[in-house]
């Protein structure tokens, strides 16, 4: 099996641990790294509305757990799709870089959480929730810095 780069292994990394606070962002990260590279501002527009979605409703008391049920399978499966998405834009071997980014999505996941519960003690729980979707976006949007305007050739 062909390994990917160190760099895109960092990439993938950090775009699983991203994931596991916000699921959307395994895929909404490179479609818009993408979208920007070819200039398509509506598609940008979708994808910010997509992760505007998921950031709002994680802040309602009926959110589900990330890591019970279907939370960890579907943040596993995000990850290692959005890993995909991100060894196709790079011109890396898919399967290793999608096995990397789901495996860091359950590690983001449970950081996550431990996070939400050490900060909510004594402190507003929402602003903990935020700062947590800013060390999010700013995982995803640097595990696609850089992204080709073009794909780059196999070889």
């Amino acid at each position: 099996m062909n390994r990917p780069s160190t760099s895109t292994a960092a990439r993938a990394i950090l775009l699983g641990l991203a994931v596991g606070s916000r699921s959307t962002l395994g895929v909404a990260a490179p479609l818009w790294a993408r979208a920007r590279a070819r200039g398509s501002t509506p598609a940008r527009y979708a994808v910010a509305l997509a992760v505007s979605g998921e950031i709002t409703a994680d802040k309602l008391p009926i959110a589900p757990s990330r890591l019970a049920g279907p939370g960890a399978a579907v943040r596993v499966l995000a990850g290692g799709l959005g890993g995909a998405l991100l060894a196709r834009g790079f011109g890396q071997p898919v399967p290793a870089t999608a096995g990397i980014s789901g495996a860091a999505a359950l590690l983001g996941a449970a950081a996550g959480v431990r996070w939400r519960a050490l900060w909510g003690t004594g402190r507003a729980a929402w602003m903990g929730a935020v700062l947590e979707d800013a060390a999010a976006i700013g995982m995803a949007r640097a595990s696609c810095a850089g992204w080709p305007e073009t794909r780059p050739a196999r070889g």
